[in-house]
């Protein structure tokens, strides 16, 4: 009895569970304070942290502009070139930080970075109106690289004390440029605004125009950034969200944070 019990096959059991090693590795990473966060998200390559990790959460999306803001918009400065009819000019502008780095409801294309002329500037060059043009920005990297727009600059608006140039083919789009030599979807929407100088001379109705301030989209100016890096960015074309070929609304083409709990709950 006792053979023919040993000859008898036995039903296989089970190996014992393993703890999931996952899924404590994933706890420890949840409940990485802050300043840990702060330290991982600056290693990535800006076009990893503006279109994956930023996404990700709202703490993250907090965390990527405030490196955006710190560390690209705030050590950069901007030369626009205008020029009248006896002269060219270049002056510097410099960064103007929001106190909120993060807008309202996580949006990060209702973000817009500025750059302002400082007030002892503004009365050197002046000129009257309709008798001068704006001719290109330049962005000044910290690097010592510099990106510079190849779009002509055109008058889009006059109110009664400023005038807003923008590229011309963003308020022309009929205008026929060689696609070959760059898209238009690329185009960043600067707008530069020159204003009316506050004393007015007697023999004029209005006062002469001074450069005041550039404004450019956040999202727009982190792609410029990659491109004056010449870091390799995968569709790079369609993060400015700005794409005339869907004619969708602004912020088209690139993902805005999800609304989750965690790790937001613990980040904050």
């Amino acid at each position: 009895m006792s053979l023919l019990c040993c000859c008898i096959p036995r039903a296989q059991q089970r190996p014992p569970r393993l703890k999931d090693q996952s899924t404590v590795e994933l706890k420890t990473f949840r409940f990485l304070p802050t300043e840990i966060w702060v330290k991982i998200l600056k290693l990535l390559p800006l076009h990893v942290l503006w279109r994956n990790a930023r996404p990700t959460c709202r703490s993250w999306n907090a965390i990527a502009l405030e490196i955006v803001w710190n560390l690209l918009v705030q050590p950069t400065v901007i030369d626009v070139q205008w020029h009248t009819s006896e002269k060219r000019i270049r002056q510097r502008l410099y960064p103007s930080i929001p106190k909120s780095l993060v807008p309202s409801e996580y949006r990060p294309f209702s973000s817009i970075a500025r750059w302002n002329l400082p007030d002892f500037e503004e009365a050197l060059y002046t000129s009257e109106r309709r008798r001068y043009k704006c001719d290109s920005v330049i962005i000044l990297l910290p690097s010592g690289k510099a990106w510079q727009n190849i779009s002509a600059f055109a008058l889009i608006k006059m109110t009664e004390r400023k005038d807003i140039w923008e590229f011309e083919q963003l308020s022309s789009p009929t205008v026929d440029i060689d696609k070959a030599f760059f898209d238009i979807s690329w185009l960043a929407k600067w707008r530069v605004t020159f204003r009316e100088g506050e004393e007015r001379r007697p023999t004029s109705s209005r006062g002469d125009m001074h450069l005041d301030h550039v404004t450019v989209p956040l999202a727009q100016f982190v792609k410029l950034i990659a491109l004056a890096e010449e870091e390799k960015w995968p569709n790079l074309a369609k993060i400015d969200g700005f794409d005339r070929k869907r004619r969708s609304r602004p912020n088209s083409g690139v993902s805005t944070p999800r609304r989750r709990s965690e790790p937001a709950t613990i980040l904050e």
